[in-house]
């Protein structure tokens, strides 16, 4: 794998020890790994350790990390397998809004109020 500026964010994805996938993001790839691998990265990779690196991909900003990484985190396994393989995804828009972003519109009544 590439090694990358540590000044810029990547998105990375961690096989853990059962054989699932992590996904996150970090300046620093190699230390986030290390500090996973020590139990204090997160609660999921704390019990699933120890976990190795599979996938690095540089990013604009933190805000594309984000972006990308919830687009990730979305993926059924199989496919973050395939996308850790090297399986082309189209990143996501700039002005792309994450599902919890989106307001949901409320049906209107069809009962008309009547004055009184």
């Amino acid at each position: 794998m590439k090694r990358e500026p540590k000044d810029s964010w990547s998105l990375y994805i961690a096989e853990c020890a059962d054989g699932s996938y992590y996904t996150g993001i970090a300046k620093d790839v190699e230390k986030r790994i290390e500090t996973h691998n020590s139990g204090k990265g997160s609660k999921y990779t704390a019990t699933h350790a120890p976990v190795k690196l599979v996938f690095q991909e540089p990013q604009a900003d933190y805000s594309a990390a984000l972006r990308r990484e919830y687009q990730i985190k979305r993926l059924p396994k199989h496919r973050k397998v395939r996308f850790a393989a090297g399986e082309v995804l189209p990143r996501p828009r700039k002005k792309s809004k994450m599902s919890f972003q989106v307001k949901k519109r409320r049906k209107k009544s069809r009962l008309k109020r009547v004055r009184k």
